[in-house]
């Protein structure tokens, strides 16, 4: 199980508001926001001692993280553990994700299966998403979508965002549950008022290509924008590419580069192909070689079979590398393998210019490139909540309605291939 949110021991993360109204806890509390750690840990401390559920997790929290005195990871799993005995949801969460991340413990899926149920149980909505996740993502004694689903419900309910959103994937795909386009666009909707980042991607999609709702670039851009702005690499990419195209909007490539720059460096394989494009063509940028096969280099380590062709033409011409045969044929016999004839037609053409030593060299190159290759197709990396992250903040504003049907075969991840081969190429006819 990949780590998702890493987990953070935050304001957020403490129990500020208890039911009790005891003066220690005023004070602890009080003392926390003014940044006197020390006075209210050791108000807190106090409470503990007394048996306390909420002030044990709090302690636990604060010496998790070295607030009031230096980090002590022992003693605050000991208070957690007294927490969770009194089933404090909390407890039993942050004791779940400990386990799932191998945080100051030892990393054990079937222990987290087990602090999360009793959160669950307990109404925390946090863990019941963690949990369905869990399901998900690691080999548990349950693992069926419908049970997934129950969870996802239970959590939406608590108008927890990333569970509504995972919810509405399975009612558009029908895992699970039986397909319902309409209730999954609703779920879309109430996760994206909240400020979700993919949810906002999701509404700008759908918008953008007429599917599960009115075809609207205004509002396109305004859901891409939200989610670009909270640094959702595959919203920066779309917003660019809509820059870049001018598609239904005016055509700006300052604006592209820069929302293109911004995904790139989040690792967006399609964003880098593009950004190196620009920098070739000099495209809302300055043209430079050399930025261009960065950008194409760091797209082809991750499989981008444009940019694997783009970076191969680079090595013949020598423009921001050294000319290399070698690399070129490298390059482009990786590219033609993924699919790109432009890659296949070079790949044979070079090769006529080649020694049969230097071919021989090439071919063990990207034999031995393919043998560390991480497939582009590798399936959805698991999210997961951590405490701060299962505080859920609303939102007051609101959104126009989504109606309509999407299409009859949606995929798992939609409108993937929404721009495909339609970017522009190099003003000077260099590349396809």
């Amino acid at each position: 199980m990949k780590s998702g949110a890493m987990l953070r021991y935050t304001a957020i993360g403490l129990l500020l508001f208890a039911c009790t109204a005891h003066s220690d806890w005023q004070l602890a509390r009080q003392a926390y926001q003014q940044g006197d750690y020390v006075t209210a840990l050791r108000a807190w401390r106090t409470l503990a001692n007394a048996g306390d559920s909420g002030a044990q997790y709090n302690v636990a929290i604060m010496l998790l993280d070295g607030l009031g005195q230096s980090r002590d990871p022992g003693a605050a799993l000991e208070w957690l553990r007294r927490a969770a005995s009194q089933s404090n949801a909390d407890a039993l969460f942050c004791l779940g994700y400990l386990y799932a991340q191998g945080q100051e413990i030892p990393r054990d899926d079937r222990q987290a299966e087990v602090w999360y149920r009793r959160a669950a149980s307990e109404g925390h909505a946090g863990a019941q998403f963690n949990l369905a996740m869990l399901y998900r993502y690691s080999p548990t004694s349950v693992s069926d979508d419908a049970a997934i689903v129950r969870l996802l419900q239970a959590a939406a309910d608590q108008d927890l965002a990333p569970a509504q959103y995972q919810l509405a994937e399975h009612h558009a795909q029908g895992r699970g549950v039986a397909r319902n386009i309409n209730l999954a666009n609703t779920l879309y909707r109430k996760a994206a008022i909240q400020q979700y980042a993919p949810a906002e991607r999701k509404m700008g999609l759908m918008f953008l290509n007429g599917a599960g709702a009115p075809r609207d670039t205004g509002m396109a851009v305004r859901w891409l924008s939200r989610a670009a702005q909270q640094d959702d690499a595959e919203a920066q990419y779309y917003l660019g590419m809509l820059y870049r195209l001018g598609k239904g909007i005016e055509k700006d490539d300052v604006l592209a580069a820069r929302w293109l720059n911004a995904a790139a460096w989040q690792g967006h394989a399609r964003a880098q192909y593009s950004l190196g494009l620009m920098y070739r063509e000099g495209a809302g940028v300055a043209r430079d070689y050399r930025e261009t096969a960065r950008w194409y280099r760091a797209a082809a380590e991750r499989g981008e079979p444009r940019a694997q062709n783009g970076l191969g033409e680079l090595y013949v011409n020598g423009q921001g590398v050294p000319q290399d045969y070698v690399l070129a044929h490298k390059w482009f016999n990786l590219a033609g393998a993924n699919g790109n004839e432009d890659g296949t037609s070079n790949r044979d053409a070079l090769a006529k210019k080649m020694t049969g030593m230097q071919l021989a060299e090439a071919q063990a190159l990207a034999r031995g490139w393919q043998d560390r290759q991480v497939s582009l197709d590798a399936p959805e990396q698991p999210e997961f909540l951590d405490q701060e992250d299962a505080v859920v903040a609303g939102s007051s504003e609101t959104a126009e309605p989504v109606t309509g049907t999407s299409p009859a075969e949606p995929q798992p991840s939609w409108f993937s291939g929404l721009f495909g081969e339609e970017e522009p190429g190099p003003q000077d006819g260099s590349e396809q």
